[in-house]
């Protein structure tokens, strides 16, 4: 019981941060996807000043040091894109993402075609038709399909979050 009660207030915390985290995602889908590419485009920033700044500090012995130089700069750059222009990068990571879906979607239909008559297709035609609806939804509508899977996110964090803190309070089992 001694090390139960030492981390329930954890358990709390956590909940009630995944609860909040839960609502935001569901009222503001749109602002939580654009933070998300713009925080990407950070990231892809930071690293591209880190790749700059590795290869002038190793310059005399870095192998390939121009086009490490050219690549980081390049790194850079699309982050600074990224982070002023997040329509724009949702759009080409939903059209990669869908480009991948529908890759997968056929994937799926030669499988269903080399296995019919000896196996049970339909699963794998059922696949096949998910990934291409998703990939279709993804390229034609990235922003919407990447706020629908925001708010299926929120509302996983808001039952994550329930279900913490009813474990914390009332099953003791955190």
């Amino acid at each position: 019981m001694y090390v139960y009660d030492r981390v329930k207030p954890v358990g709390l915390l956590l909940g009630i941060f995944l609860m909040v985290i839960g609502i935001v995602f569901l009222v503001t889908p749109d602002r939580v996807t654009e933070f998300l590419a713009v925080f990407i485009g950070a990231v892809i920033t930071v690293f591209g000043i880190f790749r700059i700044i590795s290869v002038v500090v190793r310059w005399n012995v870095a192998i390939n040091r121009a086009l490490l130089l050219i690549f980081g700069i390049i790194i850079l750059l699309a982050g600074v894109f990224m982070l002023f222009n997040p329509d724009t990068t949702i759009t080409l990571a939903g059209a990669v993402t869908g480009i991948i879906a529908i890759m997968l979607a056929v994937d799926r239909f030669i499988t269903a075609n080399r296995f019919k008559g000896s196996a049970n297709i339909v699963p794998t035609v059922i696949s096949g038709l998910i990934h291409l609806l998703f990939g279709l939804g993804m390229i034609f509508s990235a922003i919407v399909v990447f706020s629908i899977i925001i708010v299926l996110v929120g509302i996983y964090l808001l039952v994550a979050g329930f279900m913490f803190t009813f474990s914390a309070l009332f099953f003791h089992d955190f």
